[in-house]
């Protein structure tokens, strides 16, 4: 096995190993998450850049599963004195507050550095964030395809640009797997239609926000294409589409749906959609459940009349009690993998709110719903944050919030809560739905069904249920044992 010019490092995947000590520091809402077969797909589209252009690139997935002497034995495998490490931060946010020192993946990549003298390159929406955690040489923000060619070219060819295809778009991205990825047969893939979105939430932090109808759509002879070869190579039909909001444009999803239906094969996936643009075009939200979207994680954020003006979604106030259960039940027919996603603390909300939430949850017979305590990084505390969310901007001025805490910068106060209030509450909530709700988040239910569970099954099982069932351990067990014997004799 030859070493390559960049490692490539990726967590999703669920499960976490830590030591007793660090499980406190991890702000985790995944604790109760059993491993699953779900990878990220920025990594392996910057992969695929420096591929075309002459580099040799390995991606190791799973980081947060994988024991210390398996990581590093792996790594080990792919590295040399030239080799360069990547870490994809997109999904790292809950180590950041970590020990070093009680991380395994962590405790690799310090290792591997040491050894080997490595430079690190750090990716993903805010990798500045992390650069103390693994002592990093350079990051890169956000889309990833052109400018990790001028950087491994700095650091591998003197600075000089290499003669290369042209410049990467989403519109012409004919995206791959690499047979190194070591795909499992049926397995779950993640799958990008466009990027950006027509909206500006005043909570986003995404780039991309406010593009026009049309904008940043990939050409659908080459998603076809795409989907066409998983098929072959894979067996997958299973999908999470990875666009920040899916259905922000109806002429899109017409050309999707007509792109599906001509398939030889049926698919299902899941994606980020808005539920007021759900009601508006029912037609065409009854078309896409028929043409397979089985998933649908909806931004509710809360059903508060105050706090749902506050980050512009009055619509979520208003009629979301009402529309999400009809789609639910009417336009899915009642057989549907939608999460709701609330936010605790916004102004307005108390934790009360949360609790009856899960009440309207249940009562209407919802698959999954999901909290998260409001985080905010205001720039009086957080002057290097490489953008800010209109939100945050306004968080003292115009919503009250007040940051005692110089030690926590983050921790808020409003008139209702606080931020550790909220954090509590928020994982009390989710313990809740752990044990009382029929189905997985959408993006993990899609996930396990790489492990051979079917719809009906995972809109049955609360998860509690399903990750302690023998047959879940053992399939998730079998899957992951398979990935790392093929990754170590690639």
């Amino acid at each position: 096995m030859n070493p390559v010019d960049f490692l490539l490092f990726s967590k999703v995947g669920g499960r976490h190993i830590v030591s007793a000590s660090a499980q406190g520091n991890i702000q985790s809402n995944n604790k109760f998450m059993g491993f699953k077969p779900w990878r990220a797909i920025g990594p392996s589209k910057v992969a695929n850049s420096l591929r075309s252009n002459g580099y040799t690139v390995q991606i190791i997935n799973f980081i947060t599963t994988l024991s210390e002497e398996e990581l590093y034995e792996i790594s080990k495998l792919y590295m040399d004195r030239n080799t360069i490490i990547g870490i994809s931060t997109t999904f790292l946010l809950e180590f950041l507050h970590s020990e070093l020192s009680n991380i395994p993946f962590c405790k690799v990549i310090k290792r591997l550095k040491s050894e080997y003298g490595s430079k690190i390159i750090l990716g993903g929406p805010m990798p500045d964030r992390f650069i103390e955690l693994f002592d990093a040489d350079y990051t890169i923000r956000g889309d990833a395809e052109n400018s990790i060619l001028d950087l491994i070219d700095k650091i591998k060819n003197h600075g000089i640009r290499r003669t290369r295809q042209k410049e990467w778009t989403i519109q012409t991205c004919s995206h791959r797997w690499h047979e190194s990825d070591r795909i499992q047969p049926g397995e779950t893939l993640p799958l990008e239609i466009s990027r950006g979105c027509i909206y500006s939430c005043k909570f986003c932090k995404f780039d991309m926000k406010g593009k026009k109808q049309g904008e940043y759509v990939r050409d659908f002879s080459l998603i076809r294409d795409e989907l066409i070869e998983n098929h072959e190579k894979y067996k997958t039909t299973n999908y999470m589409i990875m666009d920040d909001t899916f259905n922000d444009d109806p002429d899109k999803l017409e050309d999707w749906c007509k792109m599906v239906d001509g398939l030889p094969f049926k698919i299902q996936y899941t994606a980020y959609t808005r539920a007021d643009l759900l009601h508006r075009y029912q037609e065409l939200s009854r078309e896409l459940y028929k043409q397979g979207m089985i998933g649908s994680i909806l931004g509710i954020e809360s059903l508060n009349t105050v706090a749902a003006k506050s980050i512009s979604k009055p619509w979520s106030a208003k009629y979301a009690k009402d529309f999400v259960p009809y789609y639910i039940h009417d336009i899915c027919g009642g057989k549907t993998l939608t999460s709701v996603n609330f936010i605790v603390g916004l102004p307005g909300d108390t934790i009360q709110d949360g609790w009856d939430w899960i009440k309207w949850a249940e009562e209407n017979k919802i698959p999954h719903v999901s909290f998260h305590p409001l985080n905010l990084r205001i720039p009086k505390y957080f002057p290097n944050e490489a953008v800010y969310s209109e939100f945050e901007l306004e968080a003292e001025t115009k919503y009250g919030y007040i940051f005692p805490n110089i030690e926590h910068r983050n921790f808020w106060i409003n008139k209702d809560m606080s931020f550790i209030e909220s954090f509590k509450a928020t994982n009390k909530m989710l313990a809740y739905v752990h044990e009382n709700f029929p189905a997985e988040q959408s993006w993990a239910a899609l996930a396990s069904m790489g492990l051979g569970y079917t719809l009906d099954e995972l809109t049955s099982t609360t998860p509690k249920q399903m990750y302690s069932n023998p047959r879940y351990k053992e399939a998730n067990t079998k899957w992951l044992d398979n990935y790392i014997k093929d990754i170590s004799s690639s």
